[in-house]
């Protein structure tokens, strides 16, 4: 006769092994949904996170999202650029923006749609949570005020510069478009503010460079595809 008597030891491993193999699927979709795009030191940029920014980007650019394999990997670069961004700040203990200068901008960008509705109509087309907005715009703000007092005051630009610039692009600019150009007194505030975005933009560039060249920077190929 076949013993049929029950083993409670049988009920505890039979009931350990179907919650583990419940967590190892758990796990597994969890990594299909979401996975590590790049990683910055020991900082991960998840692929929720990178599509998140590609989809606000477009949203506040009022362009298509380009969910592209080459726009996804332009995105992580640029968010691996800002991470590089926020650690400075952190580390220099770089003042936020203030919660009503986010609300202001905030509401700037609700401004250019007709109501409330079609406001929310445009995040989920987009496919994205009214949420994500406030966030991203403090980073802008913040990342933008950061270069100006970090890098802004390391530039001057000379008369003789603000000079050759209005004669070879700011007076070329009006006979393309069969106008006299003012002044050089009345451009050359344009002329200087033209500079110092270049020199500014040089030295961000080349820090940037720098700073990476001296952090561990990988990503995820797989993301990519």
């Amino acid at each position: 006769m076949t013993n049929t008597r029950h083993h409670p030891g049988h009920d505890r491993r039979f009931a350990v092994g179907v919650l583990q193999f419940a967590l190892l699927c758990c796990v597994s979709d969890a990594e299909v949904i979401d996975r590590i795009a790049a990683t910055i030191g020991n900082r991960p940029i998840m692929q929720s996170q990178l599509l998140e920014e590609l989809r606000v980007t477009a949203f506040l650019n009022g362009e298509k999202p380009d969910l592209s394999p080459a726009n996804r990997r332009r995105t992580a670069m640029r968010m691996v650029e800002q991470s590089l961004f926020r650690r400075e700040m952190e580390f220099a203990h770089f003042a936020e923006p203030e919660g009503a200068q986010i609300e202001e901008a905030l509401k700037a960008v609700k401004g250019r749609f007709g109501g409330a509705a079609e406001f929310e109509r445009e995040l989920k087309a987009y496919g994205i949570g009214a949420g994500a907005l406030g966030p991203a715009l403090e980073r802008q703000m913040a990342l933008l005020r950061f270069i100006e007092l970090r890098f802004r005051p390391q530039v001057q630009v000379a008369e003789t510069e603000a000079r050759k610039y209005y004669e070879t692009v700011v007076v070329p600019e009006y006979a393309r478009k069969r106008l006299p150009p003012p002044p050089f007194e009345e451009a050359r505030g344009q002329c200087e503010e033209a500079l110092i975005q270049q020199l500014v933009d040089q030295r961000v560039e080349a820090w940037l460079e720098e700073v990476k060249g001296r952090t561990r920077i990988r990503y995820a190929e797989e993301a990519f595809q």
